[in-house]
């Protein structure tokens, strides 16, 4: 099982949080945080089953969805409703190697 361990945030705080990952089939992981599961894979013209987001559109989904959260705070804290509230977010992947 191929498992990423995370480090805490301050040494000595207590903080640390456990991400396992594991290798399912082809080129998919399943990534197992704190009971829930999310799936990833690849495109199928990258070698995938494409049954799932890839970890760099997942990434991107993780910044995405950190602004519109921490927007959604700023917005309940000064009195506004977040009705209406949405982030879209776009990435253009390197067309050289290494991928990125």
């Amino acid at each position: 099982m191929d498992q990423v361990q995370t480090t805490p945030l301050l040494p000595g705080t207590g903080n640390t949080q456990q991400m396992d990952v594991r290798f399912v089939a082809g080129e998919a992981y399943e990534v197992a945080v704190r009971g829930h599961r999310v799936l990833v894979d690849q495109p199928a013209e990258a070698g995938g089953q494409d049954a799932a987001p890839t970890p760099t559109e997942l990434f991107v989904a993780s910044l995405a969805t950190c602004a519109a959260f921490y927007a959604g705070r700023y917005l309940t804290r000064h009195g506004y409703s977040r009705d209406g509230l949405a982030v879209s977010a776009s990435f253009d992947m390197a067309t050289d190697r290494p991928a990125r």
